[in-house]
This record gives C-alpha cells, structure tokens and sequence, in this order.
C-alpha cells in the first residue's frame, strides 16, 4: 500500500531527527575523543604534541592554565608547551608521574555542528622525585573549555583548567590546597594576566 504524502512527510521528519541525533553523537564522542587525547598526551610526556589539538587557522584561540595567565594565539600556545612545560626542563626522574584525567562530561554542542561548550572534573596525581625525597601530590578541577571544528576535526577553541587543589598526598587540602604555581615559573610569559585562580579555601 502507497504512503500519503503526509505518511511521507511525517517519515522524512523521522529520518532527519534520526540522522541530527547520530551527528550529535558523533560530535560528543569526538569531543570526548579530543580530552582523552589531551589527557594520554600529558602522561606519557608528549607535551610538544598537545598544541596540535588546538585551533590552528580559527582567530581568537586562548589557553589558561591554574595561575598562568592568559596565552592568546596557537604561537603562544606552542611556546607554553615546548617551554614553559617542556619535559626536559621539568626536571623528569625515574619514578616521574604526572596523571590528569578528564571525567563527568557536560557537553553542549551548536546545532551547527561546528562549536561546542564543554566542562569537566579533572582529577590527578603526580610524583616526582627531589634530591633523595618523593613527592606525591594529588590534584582535582574543572576543564572549561571552547571547541570549533576545523577541517571536519574538533579542535581546542578557548581552554581553560581551573584547579581546585593541588596538595601533598599526606597533608590534603585543608593544610595546604595549593603547592605548585605556574605564575612563579620564569618561563612563564602569557600575553594576559590570570583572569581566575580561585582554589579550595
């Protein structure tokens, strides 16, 4: 038996609902893809890779980190990670551990499938060693973050990580939230001051 036109009608409406939800998926589990990346990246120590996730052609691309201040431009987004936290500065020893997951996702993605909106938990847990003396630190917070999409691949559009602590696994957060400031690296040359650095009080 023939569809009506509005039996038609009423299944080509089906069929765009059902394909605009697989795009939304893809774009959500790409997104999602994209921090996984970020995260495996930092771990195994590969930080000159990370600015490749960034926006590279779209203006207005910005990175925060903790108390770093604002870089603007993937030029100095690169010179953050090949400087700042290059790998072989960042007096690296056996036992070296440096984990930042990225978890609890609340995505919102543009209708047209070119921005997104993201923010996510972050916990971690670092170990390094100074002189004869380990150090073990745990660390929490938020993952802000912009993303566009450039040549059909998500990218990093405005990132910022907003730390909540980051304290000595024996003492917690409550003695001292915060043992670690990019701010104090001399490396450390962002193009805006810190617009938010607010830890655990």
């Amino acid at each position: 038996m023939a569809m009506s036109l509005k039996q038609l009608e009423m299944e080509v409406k089906k069929l765009k609902e059902q394909v605009a939800e697989g795009a939304y998926a893809k774009n959500y589990l790409d997104i999602w893809k994209l921090m996984s990346l970020y995260s495996h990246l930092y771990h195994v120590g590969r930080n000159a890779e990370v600015p490749t996730l960034f926006a590279q052609e779209t203006p207005g691309v910005t990175m925060e980190i903790e108390d770093s201040g604002v870089y603007e431009g993937i030029e100095s987004i690169r010179r953050f990670w090949t400087e700042v936290f290059d790998v072989n500065r960042m007096q690296r020893s056996p036992g070296w551990l440096a984990v930042h997951m990225t978890a609890n996702p609340v995505l919102e993605i543009h209708r047209s499938g070119t921005k997104a909106k993201g923010i996510w938990h972050s916990h971690g847990y670092v170990s390094m060693c100074r002189g004869e003396t380990y150090k073990q630190n745990v660390c929490m917070g938020k993952y802000i973050v912009d993303y566009v999409k450039e040549s059909g691949q998500w990218k990093f559009y405005h990132f910022n990580y907003r730390i909540a602590f980051m304290c000595d696994l024996q003492k917690g957060w409550v003695e001292k939230p915060i043992v670690a400031s990019i701010a104090g690296n001399p490396m450390n040359r962002p193009d805006k001051p810190t617009t938010y650095h607010m830890p655990y009080d």
